[in-house]
């Protein structure tokens, strides 16, 4: 209960640096690093267990969402498919990230699994919502943002290497782990 606790504390405390574009109404924020990192430390329950609080809190009308924003307009607007994205990403990141401390393995399943589950929710959505054809969507929410979440699935990489090797070393997710044997 702690570590989803504290998985949807991170997850609003992201929320609020972000940074508006001009040309989309995406904004840029660390909610990818975030929502991979979820993935990456907790198990598939308790990550869509996070994701879902926080989604809840969010339609509530609690100022989670990104830059603050809250409400059902904003889960349903139309960048509103990251969120959707963020749910259904979660415990496939989990349920695919395999041993604990492997960064490329945990690259290789945020990049190519995550991101593209978040980013074909917030497509569909912008097409739902805007009347965007796919490619048009294609082009406002998703290609501007590629390089830069590829680069956030290296940090939440090395973030989840690290706090899955620290945080059981330490009995803070638990017993500490056995040591397997040669």
């Amino acid at each position: 209960m702690t570590r989803i606790a504290l998985c949807v504390a991170v997850l609003c405390l992201a929320s609020y640096l972000v940074v508006p574009l001009p040309f989309t109404p995406v904004v840029l924020s660390l909610h990818t690093v975030v929502v991979n990192l979820v993935g990456l430390i907790l198990p598939p329950r308790q990550a869509v267990c996070a994701m879902a609080v926080y989604l809840l809190m969010g339609a509530v009308g609690l100022p989670v969402f990104a830059g603050g924003a809250a409400g059902p307009g904003k889960l349903f607007g139309p960048t509103g498919g990251f969120y959707f994205g963020f749910l259904l990403a979660v415990p496939v990141i989990s349920l695919c990230r395999g041993e604990p401390g492997r960064f490329l393995r945990y690259f290789g399943v945020t990049a190519l699994l995550g991101v593209p589950i978040q980013h074909v929710c917030a497509i569909v959505m912008m097409c739902l919502h805007n009347g965007f054809q796919p490619a048009a969507a294609f082009g406002a929410v998703s290609l501007p943002f590629l390089p830069g979440d590829i680069a956030k699935c290296a940090l939440a990489s090395a973030l989840g290497v690290a706090l899955n090797r620290a945080l059981p070393a330490a009995g803070a997710l638990g017993p500490p782990r056995k040591a397997s044997r040669p």
